[in-house]
């Protein structure tokens, strides 16, 4: 069920058929109601997210089914930011032989110490969680958590630690599909190399950015990228070729009739009067 796609009117058809009046349908179990709460949370239903998550954790209890109790505790950790149904799951998942349960776990408890400012317990949880997803082979799952240590790295100033995460992430996101994912890892990997002037390797990242940008129509990863290039070519001091690419952004911006950036203005008055002596 949660891998397929309903639209809002069959979400909101499959929540109403499972509920009765204040309650739920006898037959739900605690995996079908948190199923249900992603559902709810889809359709911003928040308040019935919560609730379809406190029967998951009292269905659980009640049968006694640890695991699934793991599980409903780290879903409502999730959607509430709640640590202390994080700590409640802790003793659960150590007892636990589910590898998937135990690498979730990893991961939320990466992101509340994340959050937290703990940054030595969410590069650990991260790294136990990664280890976990590749032993498990989620794709997905890898390449979501390479993103959050290569985050890490960066903020710590690792570069070559960031680059070599957000690389493998980019490899994932393509045997995946993702491509609108691989525009935000090429930009990141083109950014990284700008920061240690390596102009020409920031060019190529840019570049490819660029091309799957366009081809996805992602506009957002098309400006991001243009950007990129315009700061490329700056740092060359090839006026003209930054021109072209900050005026294709604002063509773009008019295009969709929004604003453009005041950053982007500004820096196209200053190259109309650098190229053209102010007249």
């Amino acid at each position: 069920m949660a891998n397929e796609s309903l639209t809002p009117e069959q979400a909101h058809h499959l929540l109403d058929l499972m509920s009765k009046g204040e309650g739920f349908d006898e037959g739900m179990d605690a995996g079908v109601a948190l199923t249900l709460a992603d559902i709810a949370l889809q359709i911003e239903q928040p308040e019935r997210a919560e609730a379809l998550i406190t029967h998951a954790i009292q269905l659980a209890k009640d049968t006694e089914d640890n695991d699934q109790l793991a599980w409903a505790l780290l879903t409502k950790a999730r959607i509430v930011n709640d640590g202390t149904a994080l700590s409640e799951a802790e003793d659960l998942v150590a007892i636990s032989e589910d590898d998937w349960l135990r690498s979730s776990y990893n991961n939320q408890f990466g992101i509340f110490a994340l959050e937290s400012g703990d940054i030595p317990a969410a590069k650990s949880a991260f790294s136990q969680s990664l280890a976990l997803k590749e032993a498990l082979e989620d794709k997905v799952g890898q390449a979501n958590t390479l993103y959050n240590l290569g985050e890490i790295a960066r903020d710590e100033n690792d570069l070559e630690q960031a680059k070599e995460f957000h690389a493998r992430c980019v490899d994932l996101l393509e045997e995946l599909g993702d491509r609108k994912g691989m525009v935000n890892g090429l930009a990141i990997l083109g950014h990284l190399d700008a920061i240690e002037a390596n102009i020409d390797g920031a060019i190529i990242h840019y570049e490819a950015a660029l091309e799957i940008a366009e081809a996805e129509d992602d506009f957002e990863g098309s400006v991001v990228s243009r950007w990129g290039l315009a700061e490329m070519a700056r740092a060359m001091e090839d006026e003209d070729l930054e021109l072209q690419h900050l005026s294709q952004v604002m063509a773009g911006f008019m295009q969709l009739g929004r604003p453009t950036p005041e950053p982007i203005k500004d820096r196209l008055n200053e190259l109309a009067d650098a190229i053209h002596g102010g007249n």
